[in-house]
């Protein structure tokens, strides 16, 4: 029988029975043993399902704190780990690797020199080097510590020209590991928990989970290949695969990263419960580079992004030996889905169909939240400001309104609006943020009569166009 809540939650409660159905029907088409599921909504974990057997010999149902490994959802912490270093002016993004890897010298690099391997590159999988770690054994992939591969480089080539076009590189993300690693003076598992997991409460997120946590692990199962049944799959040491898939995980911590993506408007000073500020978690969520020739998915730094037709989802996944995994959200819906499995079905497919199926509720409930005042009422200072603008030339309008405690600016046909006004010593200039004109100045100007009758919007003339007016109480 499935477990699963859906509490107090106007949009998900009426859902649950058609959001179990689906996630049911997934699992019995893929054959797959278990899942635990969640989704986040209106900031919290508002609904978690589980389903199916955590262990099969045991018959134990998961639930929102059984531990799966997470494989790859891992590099969005390594390239945190990295983004969080360069914000402390520790190194720069296109900084060459060898800068921090001397050793890296040995690779073979018949495009160019090793300085074209950049930080950014393996951060975005655009280096061109070889996707996995030298083998000793044709018949194993991943048999070495970190620290060994350093001494093994010798063996590794940049297959295509860096920047040509995007190879999926686990080796990059081992290398990033030794990044965090030489650049903070502690290890790569240290700085992630220091740094990342355990300031968040995201305690049950470990590369470690047979000991204190041993009675919450999910066996992951591979299919044969020539038969239905479900065997346990080949279990590996928890001292390989760490920067690029170490990580065991819960549907309940990774709920936390999810909300952690979310404080983007949080400016940029991290703020209590912020691990990355929040103009550097719009940097990593920014489709950046395209993956594929329909443009429908995208790599950002760490994260990547799936155009799908009802919004993006800012994504990664995860696979390896019995467990595949997901995090998917929509940033501008704020809306996320975790889904892991601990058996090889694409866990991708399940999380954008439970995601697909809330968006039309919680994009009506938003909506309808949007339509009602803004609590308290717009600093009087603001208040001269607000109205509409037009630049008489391009024939372009704005608004600048007061919406749930900040100055914004409303552009036409903006799908990435409204963007939020920084106030600067200067109380008639303030500093745009996100879109095109982001970090550029918005300034005021005065009329000879002294009321403010046009702006300078990045560089544009602006004429005032409509006087606004206080709006009523509780706005």
């Amino acid at each position: 029988m499935p477990t699963g809540r859906a509490g107090p939650d106007p949009v998900l409660e009426p859902l649950a029975a058609a959001l179990t159905a689906t996630a049911l029907e997934f699992l019995r088409a893929n054959h797959q043993p278990g899942a635990s599921i969640g989704i986040v909504r209106d900031g919290r974990l508002a609904w978690t399902l589980g389903l199916g057997h955590a262990d099969l010999a045991t018959r134990r149902i998961p639930d929102e704190r059984t531990l799966y490994r997470v494989a790859s959802i891992t590099k969005t912490f390594t390239a945190s780990a990295i983004l969080q270093l360069r914000d402390d002016g520790s190194l720069r993004l296109d900084d060459p690797v060898v800068r921090f890897i001397p050793e890296i010298t040995a690779v073979r690099n018949p495009f160019g020199p090793i300085e074209d391997i950049t930080i950014r590159r393996l951060l975005m999988h655009t280096s061109g080097l070889q996707g996995e770690e030298p083998s000793d054994d044709p018949d194993v992939v991943g048999e070495h510590l970190a620290e060994e591969i350093g001494g093994l480089l010798d063996r590794v080539v940049v297959a295509i020209p860096p920047e040509t076009a995007h190879k999926y590189c686990n080796l990059g993300y081992i290398l990033l590991g030794l990044v965090v690693e030489r650049v903070s003076g502690r290890s790569y598992v240290g700085y992630v928990r220091r740094s990342l997991t355990h300031p968040l409460g995201m305690d049950a997120t470990t590369f470690d989970p047979f000991h204190r946590l041993a009675g919450r692990v999910a066996t992951g199962y591979d299919a044969g290949m020539f038969s239905d049944d479900l065997k346990p799959a080949r279990r590996i040491p928890t001292d390989r695969w760490l920067a690029d898939g170490g990580l065991w995980s819960s549907v309940e911590d990774l709920a936390t990263w999810i909300l952690q993506q979310f404080r983007r408007e949080d400016g940029h000073v991290r703020g209590a419960g912020q691990v990355l500020d929040g103009r550097t978690l719009r940097e990593m969520h920014r489709p950046s580079y395209l993956t594929d020739s329909t443009w429908k998915e995208a790599q950002g730094l760490g994260w990547y992004a799936v155009r799908r037709d009802a919004c993006v989802l800012t994504c990664h996944s995860g696979a390896l030996n019995g467990f595949r995994t997901n995090v998917s959200f929509s940033l501008a819906d704020e809306l996320g889905a975790v889904v892991l499995l601990n058996g090889m079905a694409k866990a991708s497919d399940l999380s954008y169909a439970l995601l697909e199926q809330i968006l039309p509720a919680q994009r009506t409930a938003r909506a309808a939240a949007e339509a009602l005042p803004t609590p308290g009422p717009t600093p009087p200072a603001y208040r001269e400001l607000l109205g509409a603008y037009r630049d008489v030339e391009f024939g372009e309008d704005i608004r600048i309104e007061w919406r749930r405690g900040a100055l914004v600016m409303v552009a036409a046909d903006d799908p990435e609006g409204p963007h939020r006004l920084e106030p600067t010593p200067d109380p008639l200039v303030f500093t745009i943020r996100g879109g095109r004109p982001g970090g550029e100045p918005l300034r005021f100007l005065r009329s000879p009569g002294g009321t403010v009758d046009r702006c300078n919007m990045a560089g544009y003339p602006m004429v005032r166009v409509v006087l606004a007016r206080e709006p009523g109480p509780g706005a």
